[in-house]
């Protein structure tokens, strides 16, 4: 219900502006010649005046329709300079913009720098418009970030793990989910992620296992860059473990490699700590993991040997809550600043569409 009453106060917002520009557009064309009829008349004095208050609203309000159109025709152009697939499909790409402009807290300029943002990335205009910008954008409202900072994170996670602009929405759903169902904020996972995807990825571990294990650390408190280095810390330290880890891992049945050398995967090592770990005194069980991680990647390595196989297992299934983002970002906008925000970017949109009808003249 209430999202038929924000939609009803919006149409009507947005027919009643529409009109009254319409209406501005139409006074301010006639100003001129009014202006001049009065002259030739004894009330000519008091005549200019109400003519030129009123033409000066009607020339105001089509100078910041103008004005919002420009902006937003020049973030445009940055699209169309991202390459030949931007070019071919800029119709699409401007319809996407206005479209999620008018129906998010953000404008279509913002909508363009996302689109913007991802295109670098190399995410394609197809994916952009058939999910991409979607999904940038519920990540950004969840976490209250910038429509361009948000299509930037979702598309570095996407790099490093070798995913396709299809994945945007998922991505961004497992980014929202991780942040939201442990401690820190979307900002702060997307940082952890940042630090530590590439080698997480390049140890074969999905984002799905990343974004899992990088909840499990904030759930304990561990969050951020520091969340994100702690963890590949800990792979390195698996890839080439010193002489006294080695002999420590070797000493203790804990084995990072398979028979074929693949890496045991997260869950198989945090239940290897667990099983492993659990029986020895707790002075005996910090030195140990000590001598094996290293100082800058215990803090992750507890968290593993705390959680084991199971709890591991339980925030990768958490985190891949698919729909999360959009649903979380409904969530924190349904009150009355949400409903302002919205108005918001519905108003700038539409004063774009209304600046791009006067602007024509002007080029």
């Amino acid at each position: 219900m209430a999202d038929r009453t924000v939609s009803v106060r919006l149409t009507a917002t947005v027919d009643g502006f529409t009109a009254a520009m319409a209406k501005a557009q139409a006074s301010a064309e006639k100003l001129g010649a009014g202006v001049q009829k009065a002259s030739q008349t004894q009330s000519w004095k008091t005549a200019s005046t109400g003519l030129i208050a009123f033409g000066a609203a009607a020339v105001g309000a089509a100078g910041l329709a103008i004005s919002k159109f420009s902006e937003f025709d020049q973030a445009m152009s940055q699209v169309k300079a991202t390459g030949d697939d931007a070019r071919a499909n800029i119709d699409g790409l401007t319809e996407a913009a206005q479209k999620w402009g008018a129906e998010t807290k953000y404008s279509a300029t913002e909508a363009a720098g996302g689109i913007e943002s991802l295109l670098k990335a190399g995410v394609s205009a197809t994916d952009v418009i058939g999910g991409g910008l979607e999904g940038a954008l519920s990540l950004a409202a969840t976490g209250n970030l910038g429509v361009a900072d948000s299509a930037e994170v979702a598309a570095t996670a996407m790099t490093q793990f070798g995913l396709a602009g299809s994945d945007i929405p998922h991505i961004a759903d497992l980014i929202a989910a991780g942040a939201g169902k442990a401690q820190g904020e979307v900002s702060d996972m997307a940082m952890a992620l940042k630090q530590s995807g590439l080698v997480a990825s390049q140890f074969g571990l999905s984002i799905e296992e990343t974004t899992g294990t990088l909840a499990a650390f904030a759930s304990a408190g561990l969050i951020g860059s520091d969340a994100g280095t702690s963890f590949k810390t800990m792979l390195l330290r698996m890839s080439n473990p010193s002489a006294e880890a080695k002999t420590k891992m070797e000493e203790l049945g804990i084995a990072a490699y398979d028979a074929s050398g693949n890496f045991v995967g997260i869950t198989d090592l945090a239940g290897q700590l667990k099983d492993k770990l659990a029986d020895l005194p707790q002075a005996q069980r910090d030195a140990a993991l000590a001598t094996i991680f290293g100082n800058d990647a215990i803090r992750a390595a507890n968290v593993l040997y705390e959680q084991g196989a199971d709890g591991i297992q339980g925030w990768i299934d958490q985190v891949n809550d698919a729909g999360y983002a959009a649903e979380s970002a409904a969530i924190k906008q349904d009150n009355l600043a949400g409903d302002l925000e919205k108005l918001g970017g519905a108003f700038d949109t539409l004063l774009t569409k209304a600046g791009e009808g006067s602007a024509g003249g002007l080029r």
